[in-house]
């Protein structure tokens, strides 16, 4: 039997961020555990999303992560004046599937450009 050992995705979060060394407002939850083998694959996809949104704009990234009944949601959202964007890699999703994560793309044209992760508990 194979052992799984729960990450924290709080902390997960800041340390990226922190390596990264980006300009970002976090607004964490705590108790938010992923429950798995190989946190790598959910690390590049986080990372595709922060350098794809940095990108964008000079204004910090708001991250969010929130502890919901069902599932723990993280969001990632930028402010930008941008109307065209450049394409978001079809890979993200089938990386999303290992975790049974949902993920969800939205741009309010001169506004934002938002990323949300559902990842079921």
């Amino acid at each position: 039997m194979t052992f799984q050992s729960p990450i924290d995705l709080k902390q997960l979060m800041r340390f990226i961020v922190s390596e990264k060394k980006l300009q970002a407002n976090l607004v964490l939850d705590e108790g938010c555990f992923l429950e798995t083998k190989d946190v790598k694959p959910l690390v590049k996809v986080i990372n595709y999303i922060l350098n794809y949104l940095k990108e964008l704009s000079e204004h910090p990234i708001e991250i969010g992560l929130d502890l919901m009944h069902d599932k723990y949601l993280l969001s990632f959202l930028i402010y930008t004046e941008s109307d065209s964007l450049p394409t978001v890699s079809e890979s993200l999703q089938p990386v999303l599937d290992l975790y049974s994560a949902k993920l969800d793309f939205i741009h309010e044209k001169g506004k934002y450009v938002q990323f949300k992760i559902h990842i079921p508990k």
